[in-house]
């Protein structure tokens, strides 16, 4: 009986090396074998057989003017000529410094509000010194005029807060415009960055005139995470493809990162040579790829139809899509990349309490401190005692004997609003709380934020009842910090409006019945 033995050979010139990486690495010397691979693969006859090596464009671009001669959106950042409110030249230096102007004119004697009562650090040593900006807002009552502050103080601007929605927007007379006439409004920006998305545009102006060509060379789209840019290479330990976070608040963000991973290997990018504070548009683009075959954006049939294979957007999407303006086109804001901020000057939460039947503003910063440190001048009532001032005796082997309190719950900084539909239609319109608590009623001070200030003189601040979520929000102005296109500094105060995890509420009792305190 014959038995066969098969016998087999391996070799391992490096048995105990642990290094796979050149094994995954595949070197070859053959560029054959990159084409013949390619074949396998199909990818000489797909859509993406070739990639893109040159890149010409026309670029149209259109000044951005403001309505405020003072501010250059092609110089200054949107968010300063947006954001600028009244209150922007009047710094603590500049308080300082024309309060001490104005510190011996005999018409700023015997008004104590008009003094600093410990202003924020580093500034306490100005305690008790005239306020120069507390005394250019009363210069009239007073009788002061321009000329007495001793310092070239510009006019106000007109800010675009809006005090019944609690955000800015634009009227058409203070809007954005371009050179050709458009105008361009800020429509329910909260504050900060501003984009491409913070403006919505009028009716189209003149069409625009000839763009100017342009050349580049694209480059393959790389981010955290991505995978390799050809089927057969093998992924390396490094690729993570969670290393790219997508925002699962927005729709789109999430949309495009799917379509980024699913065709990662089909985007490129290309520098477009642009001047901020434009609005730009590609009328036309042309691709060369590696075989020499050029594609156009505007190639069409005799029957008008696009060719293809071409460059032709798709008809009924578009990613960054502005009213008003094709879909070509795109607005190029010059931002405040990272600004210096300061600490809070104000800090205002407001708040829907169903249970009062109310909507609270309440006052957390002012003038840059915690409002507990600030002074306030309170009416004589607040000398009056307390309903049932201290506390009952505990002792239960007593009889128990009852006061009547009016009011509790009343406190200082929470400012009422309360529906009213007198105008004609439904608003929250502020008021002011009686402290029913003592035995002489004593109405709470009003509000001191500028924030909580009526957007007209005369008039109730005023609040739209959709402004409010259900669970609240907090507006804060803080000085912001930034440079223009020349490097100069810009200095402004921002408002911004952020959503809160809960609303305040306070529980406001009317005649009630309590144990009454023991006698001292």
């Amino acid at each position: 009986m014959a038995i066969n033995f098969n016998l087999f050979s391996r070799l391992e010139p490096r048995p105990y090396d642990r290094n796979l990486e050149a094994g995954f690495a595949s070197p070859v010397a053959d560029p054959v074998w990159f084409l013949a691979r390619q074949w396998q693969m199909g990818e000489h006859k797909g859509e993406n057989a070739s990639s893109p090596v040159w890149v010409n464009y026309t670029l149209t671009s259109r000044a951005i003017l403001s309505a405020d001669p003072r501010f250059d959106p092609t110089v200054i950042p949107g968010e300063a000529i947006v954001e600028s409110e009244i209150d922007d030249f009047w710094t603590m230096g500049r308080r300082v410094r024309i309060g001490k102007k104005l510190a011996g004119n005999p018409k700023v004697q015997g008004h104590p509000e008009l003094l600093f009562y410990k202003p924020t650090p580093p500034y306490e040593a100005f305690h008790g010194q005239l306020d120069g900006r507390a005394a250019w807002r009363v210069r009239e009552h007073l009788g002061l005029k321009s000329d007495e502050f001793g310092a070239d103080i510009p006019p106000d601007s007109t800010p675009a807060w809006d005090a019944e929605e609690l955000l800015y927007q634009q009227t058409p007379e203070n809007a954005f415009v371009t050179d050709q006439g458009q105008k361009l409004i800020v429509q329910r920006h909260p504050g900060g960055r501003m984009d491409w998305y913070s403006v919505d545009a009028s009716p189209a102006g003149p069409a625009p005139g000839d763009g100017q060509p342009g050349e580049a060379i694209p480059t393959a789209l790389q981010y955290p995470g991505a995978p390799h840019s050809r089927w057969w290479e093998i992924e390396d330990a490094e690729v993570d493809p969670g290393g790219y976070v997508p925002d699962s608040a927005h729709t789109a963000t999430a949309l495009l990162t799917d379509l980024i991973f699913s065709h990662s290997d089909d985007w490129f990018l290309f520098p477009v040579t642009a001047k901020a504070g434009h609005v730009i548009r590609l009328d036309t683009l042309e691709v060369k790829d590696a075989f020499g075959r050029v594609y156009k954006s505007r190639d069409l049939d005799a029957g008008g139809q696009p060719v293809w294979p071409g460059l032709h957007a798709p008809q009924d999407w578009t990613l960054f899509q502005v009213e008003g303006l094709s879909a070509e086109e795109l607005v190029l804001w010059h931002v405040a990349e990272l600004p210096l901020e300061s600490a809070p000057l104000e800090r205002v939460q407001f708040g829907l309490d169903e249970e009062s039947n109310l909507l609270w503003a309440v006052e957390r910063t002012v003038d840059g401190r915690e409002v507990e440190s600030r002074k306030l001048n309170l009416p004589d009532q607040a000398l009056h005692p307390r309903f049932n001032a201290g506390k009952p005796s505990g002792d239960a082997r007593k009889e128990r004997e009852y006061a009547y309190i009016p009011g509790q719950g009343m406190a200082l900084r929470w400012i009422p609003y309360e529906i009213d539909e007198s105008a004609g239609k439904r608003r929250l319109v502020q008021r002011l709380l009686v402290d029913l608590s003592r035995q002489k009623p004593m109405p709470m001070p009003g509000p001191e934020a500028d924030v909580l200030q009526p957007g007209t003189p005369g008039e109730p601040h005023h609040i739209a009842p959709l402004a409010i979520p259900s669970n609240g929000i907090e507006v804060e102005r803080r000085w912001q910090l930034a440079r223009d296109m020349n490097g100069a500094p810009v200095l402004w105060i921002q408002r911004q409006r952020r959503s809160l995890l809960s609303p305040p509420a306070r529980r406001l009792r009317f005649d009630v019945m309590e144990e009454a305190a023991e006698a001292a």
